[in-house]
């Protein structure tokens, strides 16, 4: 075995090596029926986009890729939309080779092999750093295998990418150290800068740290050949040659982020100086095992052998002193969510910036295995002394016990198993190349059961989360019950649609499944949004807003769909009379009359359980109409979220002003509902209330069901009495009974004009509240919101909730012991809110809720100041409505304010003169919308277009000048008559892209000859 393993080529070995732990790993998926799609953004994000882009490269999505896309939410540019997932990355066209029902197969194929040219980079960067044969293959097994690329298999394959792309860019680098050429710098640099701008910009600040480190390790050796002045400008020109050639797909992605949603909208490291406890506790488990609960993106899971290999390289501080710096800048980078922020853009504390870490742990691993003969006793103090360190650590972070997760168990076990073999081998005295043999066998063990911590239902229930086989391709088919086919043949005009918004209940803030499906859904999920749209979502208070989804579904309100064209909705049908629809939508009928229903197609695990019945709105806007009024600016800013909607029927918000266009005041649409406040729960106060709750025993819960002492009958009372002592109620108890009665009167009265505090007693019970409405029969034929301005939300610490429960074990007469507070300890610091609350609103049949995300969001945290919750329309008086809250212990408004939109002849008049009003011949292609206006006085062009400067406006032919109306979509001054008006779409930025990479290639391409013609000449003279 051992001669085999001497004479086959190191890459060979590999590859064996990786189909084994593949095999291991990803087998265990496909045992269980299971795909690696995972069902959030695997199948939501990731798949779809695939799919799209399977039928751009194969022709049958009729439109390039460099074009607008109208399944792309609103509208977008299909390229810079896409460039964050698959426009750069080389192995997703080779999905073009699949047949079109095998996408499926393709996706998980695909991710396979990233990770095989994980390694295969990984070989090369170990083979310039001079590493032998087993040192390579085990630290190319370390690299390979690691939990991040594990987990970005199971998650987001295209996160391994940069996994590839950082080995072969430290190459380079060292090339241009040891005098080399730089060209192929320039290659790899230009297609980071393709690949994805993100990534560009973690791999430059990544390879900035290594030609740093590395130039300083190669002074200390006396092995530079280069000078840092002559490698320097070598840097740069790298920088400007592969900028140049990647413009053509850098420049355009550059100005579409730039205008996006996020840009400047996130907050620096979510706010935080430090991260909170549990980040810090779970550091220690997370060096050896990345699968279980994962805190701020740090995904580390590295062999055991590694973190042998990083103690005795601490142990050999001055040898490896640059190693262990770069451990050390690691290991700081850790402590600080501002490292992260800054690594990640400058915007949330994701530790994504850890791919680049792996780099380190396996080459130090590598090198540990070189001098593995080396080894002394010392060592083996350090050995001990380290392990000892790290298993207290981890005793710390799991609250003073080694109750561990069964797979953590299994990745300690094989280090201890790792460090019994190498102290044997020191005893016995096995040779080196034994010793080296073992430990890749030990190695392969150790990948293949990390690999099993994420895949195997033996140890974890992540592997639920991966998508059936079959499941993917079947629901970007039925996602719709087959109502999207019954549109396309029964409506050949162009229309958008939305769903109801409890269509598809899932966690995800969206699903692009409906772009395959072309149905203009307004719901799109990317994470490159127009920050445009953002802003007209904000400006209306969009409950449904986040920076992946800026538009969703709107809420389901009605103007709000109108104005976006929304002509059809989804719904589920059985919900079909019990939930409310928005006025004006209908549903289609079917021959005898009653609401067509779509039957429900199964799909495993992902449907939602019912058929579909269509909407269909009778006042949704053209695409793109005239307005002949223009609101006054002033006054339109200073209206609620609730009038600006309304205001934007009776005339166009322009961001310069129209010459020639009257000007209006936006009038006042809305009516203010008088209402009063009344606790629906009341905390425990009183005696009898005190015996019903000992009687339940509901210690366990930290947010309980009102306790009504009317459950119990006198004579339940009167028995229940003697057993729960509370005849005579202790000091504690009757301590409780006052500070909730003055915890009751204080909100009261805080709650006297309106409500203005949500409040919990001294036990964490959260009281929830009943709004009733005055005069609600004047209210009807309306839509109604509740206005939440002003929010802030209070959290109780872990103190604060140990506190809690000692209040209600004493309530309860239930014991509180120490052994009990710690385990709720251990319990609360596992399972924090992470200032995260949910503020739930119900009336009738709708059951609305506003999600705070938690600081612990990587993706779309913004602290809610204010929120405007749709409760639907109806035709009917609703009386009250009722509000409740959890996770915040206390929440304050500075303003709650109900509101009503009345449905009358005044918003279906606006309504049907804006439809009358719409572009006349109106043709919508890919890049195009054209059409005639016949005005008699000048107007303003008014669209729900994303406004991006892609699009040109020409009117008669000749150019004109486009402006934003509305805060987001596109529009222009249309002079009084007949005119021809046609809207062109151009990607923004291409044209200059273009001509910058030709530029870029032609240097290149002088820069090649320039090195054939010096080695022609190194030759010759060395010939001579």
């Amino acid at each position: 075995m051992r001669k085999i393993y001497k004479k086959l080529p190191a890459w060979l070995i590999y590859t064996v090596a990786f189909a084994f732990i593949v095999l291991c790993s990803f087998g265990a998926l496909r045992f269980n029926g299971q795909t690696t799609i995972w069902n959030m953004d695997g199948i939501s994000q990731h798949y779809p986009i695939l799919e799209q882009f399977y039928r751009i490269l194969r022709g049958t999505a009729h439109q390039s890729l460099f074009s607008w896309s109208w399944n792309l939410g609103l509208g977008a540019d299909q390229m810079t939309t896409f460039a964050y997932y698959v426009v750069g990355d080389p192995f997703s066209y080779l999905i073009a080779l699949f047949p079109a029902d095998q996408i499926q197969l393709g996706y998980q194929l695909l991710t396979i092999l990233r990770l095989y040219a994980i390694g295969l980079a990984f070989l090369a960067f170990a083979k310039q750093m001079k590493l032998k044969r087993g040192g390579s293959l085990i630290a190319t097994l370390i690299y390979t295998f690691c939990g991040f690329s594990f987990y970005a298999a199971y998650h987001h394959p295209f996160f391994l990418l940069p996994l590839i792309f950082f080995p072969l860019l430290c190459v380079a680098i060292d090339k241009i150290y040891h005098g080399q050429s730089f060209l192929w710098l320039v290659v790899i640099t230009a297609i980071v800068l393709i690949s994805n701008v993100y990534f560009a910009y973690l791999l430059g600040l990544g390879s900035l740290v290594f030609a740093v480190i590395r130039y300083f390790d190669l002074k200390r050796k006396n092995e530079l050949v280069r000078s840092f002045p002559k490698s320097f400008g070598y840097f740069m020109l790298t920088v400007v040659m592969a900028l140049l050639i990647a413009a053509i797909i850098l420049v355009p992605n550059i100005m579409s982020m730039l205008n996006s949603s996020r840009s400047g909208s996130s907050i620096f490291a979510n706010g935080l100086k430090l991260y909170p406890p549990i980040y810090y506790m779970n550091l220690p488990n997370a060096i050896l095992d990345a699968s279980g609960q994962k805190f701020y993106w740090v995904v580390m899971g590295t062999s055991g052998l590694t973190l042998l290999s990083m103690i005795w390289s601490f142990r050999h501080f001055k040898k490896y002193l640059m190693l262990n710096i770069t451990l050390i800048l690691i290991a700081v980078g850790l402590l600080f969510p501002q490292f992260a922020a800054i690594m990640n853009v400058m915007s949330t504390p994701s530790n994504r910036w850890l791919l680049l870490a792996q780099l380190p742990f396996a080459l130090i691993a590598g090198i540990f295995v070189d001098h593995i003969h080396e080894l002394v006793p010392a060592d083996f103090k350090w050995f001990l002394n380290g392990t000892l360190l790290l298993l207290a650590l981890v005793w710390l972070g799991n609250g003073f016990i080694f109750k561990l997760q069964p797979h953590h168990a299994v990745m300690y076990g094989i280090y201890f198993v790792t460090l019994l073999v190498l102290a044997y081998a020191f005893i016995g005295g096995i040779k080196p190349s034994q010793l080296r043999l073992s430990l890749f066998a030990l190695i392969i063990v150790n990948t293949a059961s990390l690999g099993l911590g994420f895949y195997s239902s033996n140890y974890s229930g992540a592997q639920k989360n991966e998508i059936s086989r079959g499941a993917a391709p079947h629901w970007s088919k039925a996602y719709f019950d087959g109502a999207n086919k019954y549109l396309h043949k029964h409506d050949k005009s162009f229309y958008r649609t939305a769903m109801t918004s409890d269509y598809y209940p899932v966690t995800t803030a969206g699903n692009n499944i409906p772009m395959l499906l072309n149905t203009h859904s307004i719901s799109s999920y990317y994470s490159v949004q127009n920050g445009a749209v953002n802003d007209f979502n904000k400006a209306l208070f969009n409950s449904e807003n986040t920076m992946n989804n800026p538009t969703r579904n709107v809420d389901n309100r009605a103007t709000f769909s109108s104005l976006l064209g929304v002509k059809y909705l989804f719904g589920r049908a059985d919900q079909v009379g019990k939930a409310p629809v928005p006025y004006g939508f209908e549903a289609v009928k079917d021959k005898q009359g009653q609401p067509r229903l779509f039957q429900n197609q199964p799909v495993y695990s992902l449907d939602n359980h019912t058929g579909t019945i269509l909407y269909r709105n009778k006042y949704a806007l053209p695409l793109a109409y005239t307005q002949t009024q223009q609101l006054n600016d002033q006054d339109y800013q200073g209206l609620s979220a609730a009038n600006k909607e309304q205001a934007l029927l009776s005339g166009a918000v322009t961001s310069h002003k129209v010459s020639g266009v009257k000007t209006v005041t936006a009038p006042t649409a809305t009516k203010s509902v008088p209402y009063s406040v009344t606790l629906n729960y009341q905390p425990i106060t009183t005696t009898d209330q005190a015996i019903a709750y000992q009687m339940k025993h509901d210690t366990g819960h930290s947010v309980l069901t009102a306790i009504k002492s009317n459950e119990l009958t006198p004579k339940q009372l009167k028995y229940y009495d003697t057993i729960a002592k509370t005849s005579k109620p202790s000091k504690a108890i009757t301590k409780i009974f006052e500070q909730n009665q003055a915890i009751v009167q204080k909100n009261n009265q805080a709650n006297q004009h309106g409500l203005k505090e949500l409040a919990s007693d001294k036990m964490g019970q959260n009281a929830n509240y009943q709004i009733t409405l005055k005069n609600p029969a004047a209210y009807k034929n309306s839509e109604l919101y509740v206005e939440f301005d002003g929010i802030k939300a209070q959290f109780p610490s872990t103190s604060q909730r140990l506190n809690y429960v000692a209040q209600r074990s004493i309530m309860g007469d239930v014991p509180f012991s120490h052994g009990t507070k710690l385990n709720y300890w251990r319990n609360f610091m596992n399972n924090q809110y992470f200032d995260s609350f949910k503020l739930q609103v119900k009336a009738d049949h709708k059951n609305v809720a506003i999600q705070q995300l938690g600081i612990n969001n990587m993706s779309d945290y913004e602290p809610i100041h204010h929120a405007l919750i749709n409760l639907g329309y109806s035709t009917k008086a609703r009386k009250t409505i009722n509000v409740s809250f959890y996770r915040a212990n206390k929440m304050s408004f500075k303003h709650v304010r109900v509101i009503a939109v009345p449905f009358n002849q005044n918003y279906r008049q606006k309504a049907t003169q804006i439809q009358k009003q719409g572009l006349k011949r109106m043709k919508v292609t890919n890049n195009r919308v054209s059409g005639t206006t016949d005005d008699t006085q000048a107007s303003v062009l008014t669209t729900s277009i994303p406004y991006t400067k892609g699009w040109h406006l020409t009117v008669d032919g000749r150019n004109t000048s486009t402006q934003k109306v509305n805060v987001g979509f596109v529009g222009a001054k249309i002079p009084a008559g007949r005119h021809q008006v046609r809207l062109t779409y151009q990607t923004p930025g291409l044209s200059a892209g273009k001509l910058l990479s030709l530029v870029g290639l032609i240097l290149f391409i002088i820069g090649v000859v320039w090195d054939m013609w010096r080695w022609l000449l190194r030759r010759k003279t060395t010939t001579v």
